[in-house]
């Protein structure tokens, strides 16, 4: 008993020594690489983002609110009734949004209301997070703003 106790420790101790400095062994490669992802900004393109609740409200909209994030800086969608689009500046975890053009179209009251507390909320971000396949979008005191599903 002894004997083998003494070899699973030798061979422990082997394993250790071999691992390469600084790496790290406590989470697997695929969470690193999901943790990775929640604040990467290259994340945010390529994905058309469908709107699921301003202000942590849920949407009332009949055509989806969406966000479309470019490889040229800009951010295009749809606000509710009308097009948009503004320069975005992201980095790890960061984002902001420059002025928003948008075309001039009415609704209904209701409409219009949702439109414009999305695009204000907008406006206001300074983060971003991203998690089970949810954009979090939040303000400097990490207020959560907007939320998109893919």
């Amino acid at each position: 008993m002894k004997h083998t106790t003494t070899a699973a420790t030798l061979l422990l101790s082997a394993l250790c020594a071999a691992l390469p400095a600084g790496c790290k062994s406590d989470q697997p490669a695929w969470v690193q690489a999901e943790q990775k992802e929640q604040t990467d900004p290259a994340s945010l393109r390529g994905v058309k983002w469908v709107c699921v609740s301003i202000n942590s409200d849920a949407m009332t909209s009949a055509e989806p609110i969406t966000l479309d994030f470019n490889a040229d800086g800009t951010v295009t969608g749809f606000s509710g009734i009308n097009r948009f689009s503004a320069p975005y500046t992201a980095g790890t975890g960061s984002l902001t949004f420059g002025p928003i053009a948008a075309t001039r179209m009415g609704g209904s009251a209701e409409s219009m209301g949702q439109e414009q507390r999305f695009l204000q909320a907008l406006a206001k971000t300074t983060q971003f997070s991203l998690q089970s396949g949810l954009l979090r979008l939040s303000d400097g005191g990490k207020k959560k703003l907007l939320e998109f599903s893919r």
